[in-house]
């Protein structure tokens, strides 16, 4: 993964980092909640479903282990959390006191989303 450093929030909150943080994000609360693993297995575990889940969309995927370990710690931390979308219900990484009224980057892509023709971009139709 290229860009901003894995200590940076701003990373978790753009367009596609954030589809895919949020992908990842979910897995690992919905792990974290029916199973008895620890810190380390958790994250593991929820990595490797995050990435059978991108393969199988034939997606490029945009989370490297570093990062996902990072997220976990800034929503530990209360520097990230996730909002519900208002239009769709998916649960999104955002910031703390994100708007009550918040829609995702699936709902609201940004103007030049999915245009990208690099081999595994999300692409919007």
């Amino acid at each position: 993964s290229k860009g901003q450093l894995p200590f940076s929030t701003d990373w978790f909150l753009t367009w596609q980092e954030n589809i895919h943080s949020s992908l990842f994000l979910n897995i690992y609360e919905y792990l974290s909640k029916g199973v008895s693993l620890d810190s380390v297995e958790l994250l593991t575990k929820a990595y490797r479903l995050y990435n059978e889940q991108v393969a199988a969309a034939q997606i490029e995927p945009l989370l490297s282990f570093t990062r996902a370990w990072r997220l976990v710690k800034f929503v530990d931390a209360g520097m990230l959390t996730r909002t519900k979308c208002s239009q769709c219900g998916g649960q999104f990484v955002t910031e703390l006191y994100e708007n009550r009224h918040y829609t995702c980057g699936l709902c609201n892509p940004p103007a030049r989303a999915g245009k990208s023709k690099s081999a595994g971009a999300l692409t919007l139709h």
